[in-house]
């Protein structure tokens, strides 16, 4: 698995600080003008990218599901497909936040779930690609997006370890340019089941860039993360935390993404070296103490 990656002008890798991805998802509900305040706000927030979620709805799911009731308080349709086919923005809307992120100087990338979203995500040639946990064992799928010889994020959510195995050893035989992600596929991720020394399991056993897509309320684990070695972070991002929707109360708002970007930049800053060293600073009280 690679060690090192270059997104536009971003370093990615195992000596470099943590990547911070803003993942607004479908949280810009449909709305075209909602979608460029959030990757505003997710510069202001001192995010590296911004990453939405792309469906050709007909296709990405299956049609019983997509013809059941769907009517709930976060529902925008009666219908799953109705619900799902009003929070998608279009392929030309698509390509417009694309370029407004990239003129913003920010990375705009995405999930695409199926074929059809895949080779739109090509034509306008994003950097690179995230695999969503629910296909991380769907060997067709990422042999397609490898293929695009991109790098990939993949989650490794809803899976057990051999699942995991089974899901490097599909991508490394077509690509060593990807990343795994521990992530926790409940939403939100209570606490206790978080379990973060996942992350210390994938750095030693996959030799590689790991990270973590946290789906838990709050700042802290995240940001905690790195101290595991966690360099890639994913969080959820939203405007307001009440907004109609399913994601928005596990999401960070901008107030809290800076926060838990600062923490993170704070704790990279601390970690420092191994090696215990006698440094500069401590001279003044060594001679006085000693």
């Amino acid at each position: 698995m690679i060690k090192n990656v270059k997104i536009n002008n971003t370093k990615i890798g195992l000596e470099s600080r943590c990547f911070i991805i803003a993942e607004i998802g479908n949280n810009h509900n449909g709305n075209f003008q909602l979608a460029i305040k959030l990757i505003d706000e997710a510069i202001n927030s001192g995010a590296d990218a911004v990453k939405f979620q792309i469906k050709d709805v007909d296709t990405a799911f299956s049609e019983k599901l997509l013809e059941s009731p769907y009517n709930n308080e976060h529902s925008f349709g009666l219908t799953y497909r109705e619900h799902k086919k009003n929070l998608e923005l279009s392929y030309d809307e698509y390509e417009k936040l694309k370029n407004y992120a990239e003129n913003k100087k920010i990375i705009f990338f995405a999930t695409p779930f199926e074929s059809t979203s895949l080779k739109f995500l090509q034509k306008i040639n994003v950097p690179l690609y995230k695999v969503a946990s629910f296909h991380n064992q769907n060997e067709k799928f990422i042999k397609e997006i490898s293929e695009t010889n991109k790098f990939i994020i993949i989650s490794t959510g809803m899976s057990s370890q051999d699942e995991v195995d089974n899901t490097f050893n599909i991508t490394k035989k077509f690509t060593n340019n990807f990343s795994l992600l521990h992530c926790i596929s409940s939403y939100p991720a209570d606490d206790k089941d978080v379990n973060l020394l996942v992350i210390k399991n994938y750095i030693e056993k996959y030799k590689g860039i790991i990270g973590y897509s946290g789906h838990e309320r709050g700042i802290n684990i995240c940001a905690s993360s790195v101290l595991i070695g966690s360099k890639i972070i994913e969080k959820h991002f939203t405007l307001d935390r009440t907004m109609k929707g399913t994601d928005h109360a596990l999401s960070l708002e901008p107030v809290g993404f800076r926060f838990m970007v600062d923490r993170v930049r704070l704790l990279e800053n601390a970690m420092g070296e191994p090696e215990r060293k006698l440094l500069e600073c401590e001279l003044a009280a060594r001679k006085k103490n000693r």
